[in-house]
């Protein structure tokens, strides 16, 4: 099911974005690791309204599809035989 989108999903880090911002704590990795923990974490955040707005159009799509299916199967089952 092909849905146009306008807000991008983010699912990776930029290299070069990661370096800039971290190479101040290059010798504290376990801050270089929180730091990036909270990255993800927000960006788990920002996707997940889309991903569940997406998830809600799906299940419309699929539930019209099977609704489609079986009025038809009923239809035809009336008149083949």
């Amino acid at each position: 099911m092909l849905i146009p989108r306008r807000n991008q999903f983010v699912f990776a880090l930029t290299g070069s974005a990661v370096y800039e911002e971290l190479y101040a704590f290059r010798e504290q990795v376990p801050e270089v690791h929180r730091r990036l923990a909270y990255d993800l974490g927000r960006f788990w955040e920002a996707n997940d309204p889309k991903i569940a707005k997406l998830f809600r159009a799906f299940f419309v799509g699929a539930t019209a599809l099977v609704l489609e299916v079986v009025l038809l199967a009923g239809l035809l089952g009336g008149t083949i035989g």
